[in-house]
C-alpha cells in the first residue's frame, strides 16, 4: 500500500510539472498556426473534400491490430472543440485450446475530447473511462513478452472499470484521411476470479485490485465520412 501510494505522489509530481507545460505549448501552436489566417482554423472541409465541417469518422488503432485484436471506433463532433470518441476492442481467440490457455477480453474506453484549434485537428485532451471483461490465463512464458509464472499457472475471469485524462495529436493525411497518437493514464478496478488449475478450472478465489498506471494507447488511422 506505501508503495502504491509513493507511486501515486510520484504521478501527481511529474505531472504537475509536464501537463501545464503540454497545455501551454498546444494553445500556443494553435494561435501561432492561426496568425494569418481567418479566426485561426483550417479548412477541414476544403482539405477533407467535405461538403462541411467533419463531422464523423471511423477509426481503428494499429496498436491493438499488431496484437491480434479486432478494434473499431466512431468520433462524433459535437461542437467547434468538442468531440466524443467511442472505441471498442475485442479479442476472441484461444492461443492452445486443448490448454485452455487464452486472452479473451471486450473492452469498451468513451471518451470526451476538447480540441484546442477545432475538432480533428492538432492537439487535444480527453476525458475517458474504460469498462472491460476478460478471462485469461495459461500464457505461454517462451515469447518475447514479460508473461509471468502467475500469469502461465493461473487463469482469470473477472471485469474492470474506471477513468483517465489522456493527450494526443492528429495530422491530417489527406482526403477524408488522418492519423492520430494518444496517450492517457488513470485508475482501474479490477474485480476477477482466480483459478488454480487452467485447464480444469475447479478452484477458485475471487479478488479485487486497484491499477494506477497507462489506461490508454493509440497510433489510430482514421476515416471522415462526412
Amino acid at each position: 500500500m506505501k508503495t502504491v501510494k509513493r507511486l501515486i505522489r510520484r504521478l501527481v509530481g511529474v505531472s504537475s510539472r509536464i501537463v501545464p507545460t503540454i497545455v501551454f505549448s498546444a494553445l500556443v501552436v494553435c494561435n501561432v498556426a492561426g496568425q494569418g489566417s481567418s479566426g485561426g482554423q483550417t479548412d477541414l472541409a476544403e482539405v477533407h473534400g467535405l461538403r462541411g465541417a467533419p463531422r464523423l469518422a471511423v477509426k481503428t488503432n494499429m496498436i491493438y491490430n499488431l496484437a491480434a485484436t479486432p478494434n473499431l471506433g466512431v468520433e462524433l463532433r459535437l461542437g467547434r472543440k468538442i468531440t466524443f470518441d467511442a472505441p471498442f476492442h475485442i479479442n476472441p481467440w484461444y492461443i492452445d485450446k486443448d490448454k485452455n490457455s487464452k486472452f479473451m477480453f471486450l473492452l469498451a474506453q468513451p471518451q470526451v475530447r476538447y480540441w484546442t484549434c477545432e475538432a480533428f485537428n492538432g492537439h487535444f485532451f480527453g476525458l475517458h473511462g474504460h469498462i472491460a471483461r476478460y478471462n485469461v490465463g495459461g500464457l505461454p512464458t517462451n515469447t518475447f513478452l514479460p508473461i509471468s509464472d502467475k500469469m502461465n499457472k493461473y487463469r482469470f475471469d473477472g471485469h474492470l472499470y474506471g477513468g483517465g485524462l489522456s493527450y494526443g495529436f492528429q495530422w491530417i493525411l489527406g482526403k477524408r484521411w488522418g492519423f492520430e497518437f494518444e496517450i492517457g493514464g488513470g485508475y482501474a478496478r479490477l474485480e476477477y476470479d482466480e483459478y488454480e488449475c487452467v485447464p480444469c478450472a475447479v478452484e477458485y478465489q475471487t479478488k479485487r485490485k486497484n491499477y494506477w498506471g497507462v489506461t490508454r494507447a493509440g497510433l489510430s488511422f482514421m476515416f471522415f465520412i462526412f
